[in-house]
């Protein structure tokens, strides 16, 4: 099992702009890439919902080439949840905002098992290694997206 979890404080350096995101802001963002996360991730280049409830729902992605599909939880302003129910690595990745002190901060977290590789493994520890690398540029994009949807939007 691969356990990796980041906290990255969204407002810690605001552009040049000064723009600083709040609660709603980042929640706003957060449910746009989960519908479509083609603008946001680079490794996805296609993004369709195919079953949706509203605060629920099933899309397909490209990822990598790899085709996926993920059910999609969204707790309201609070957090979104990813449940891999296809492709070679299966598990879940969250996105959680969080308040401390008045700052605000997005953890991600993602808990996933790689199919046929032995845990421990090399080939275990390179997959995380990667995915660590690619889902950090993933959520510095997002923050960068989110920020600039705001700027046009004022």
């Amino acid at each position: 099992m691969i356990n990796v979890g980041r906290r990255i404080q969204v407002n810690a350096e605001p552009d040049a702009d000064g723009v600083r995101l709040n609660r709603s802001q980042v929640w706003e963002g957060l449910v746009s890439k989960a519908r479509n996360a083609v603008p946001f991730v680079s490794a996805i280049t296609e993004c369709n919902i195919v079953e949706d409830k509203g605060d629920r729902f099933i899309r397909e992605v490209l990822l990598h080439g790899e085709r996926l599909q993920e059910l999609v939880i969204l707790t309201e302003e609070q957090q979104v949840e990813f449940v891999r129910l296809s492709g070679n690595a299966r598990g879940i990745i969250k996105n959680v905002i969080e308040e401390e002190n008045g700052e605000l901060y997005l953890r991600f977290t993602f808990d996933f098992s790689l199919l046929g590789a032995k845990p421990g493994s090399e080939q275990e520890t390179a997959f995380a290694e990667g995915m660590q690398k690619s889902y950090l540029g993933a959520v510095k994009s997002t923050l960068d997206t989110i920020r600039n949807k705001v700027k046009k939007a004022a």
